[in-house]
């Protein structure tokens, strides 16, 4: 135990890395979702093939594959270190790669919900002079952000976890500072129970806010 304490204000810095990280994430990802899920279902050829594309790519590799092509394979053939400094394009490279790959299953998300809307009131609110970006705003969108309130904290859960990946590819977050520990204590049992019961307490609280979220939005769950 005097292992966990002595270490634990480093491990803490990890969960903090972390919970930043998830966060931009998150908020990226819901963000394209959004905008490949309209592109899907947009009357456009063109914007539907690349959005049909881009899901394809990012949900039929590996999130870890995709980390190592962005993170330290584009700058063997791009000066990209250059262009964002040889310390920020590591993290913003994984930051965007990781948006990507939840993107990708998130624009299915909101497909599925915006399509489980009954078309009767889409035709309804054109019939009273609403155009297609106000339908989707004022009638479609809130409706359907109640379907989707389960499966988006799902793969919201899904997101805090994989930032564990990020640590293979040399972003300092919650498992890589656990690593180090490790390295200078031998402590595995010790850091990496430490580790486990920290992403615990932070993906049940994300899911206990969903449950919150949904019952005061009274999400129909038929």
């Amino acid at each position: 135990m005097n292992v966990v304490w002595q270490n634990l204000p480093v491990i803490l810095d990890g969960l903090r890395l972390t919970i930043q990280y998830s966060i931009v994430a998150i908020v990226l990802m819901v963000v394209v979702g959004l905008v490949a899920a309209l592109m899907r279902l947009s009357s456009i050829a063109v914007l539907r093939w690349i959005a049909t594309a881009y899901v394809e790519i990012f949900r039929s590799t590996p999130l870890l594959v995709q980390l190592f092509f962005i993170v330290l394979g584009l700058p063997a053939i791009l000066p990209v270190n250059e262009w964002f400094g040889q310390l920020f394009y590591p993290i913003l490279a994984a930051a965007v790669t990781l948006s990507l790959n939840e993107g990708a299953y998130v624009t299915e998300i909101i497909r599925a919900g915006i399509l489980g809307v009954d078309r009767g009131q889409k035709e309804a609110a054109q019939s009273i002079g609403m155009n297609g970006f106000q339908t989707m705003r004022y009638i479609v969108l809130p409706q359907a952000f109640k379907r989707m309130i389960p499966p988006l904290v799902n793969q919201a859960a899904q997101t805090i976890k994989d930032t564990s990946l990020l640590a293979p590819v040399g972003i300092v977050e919650l498992v890589y500072k656990g690593e180090i520990v490790i390295s200078q204590t031998f402590a595995s049992f010790a850091i990496w129970g430490l580790v486990a019961v920290l992403y615990f307490i932070l993906i049940f609280s994300v899911s206990k806010f969903a449950s919150y979220m949904e019952r005061r939005l009274q999400v129909d769950k038929r």
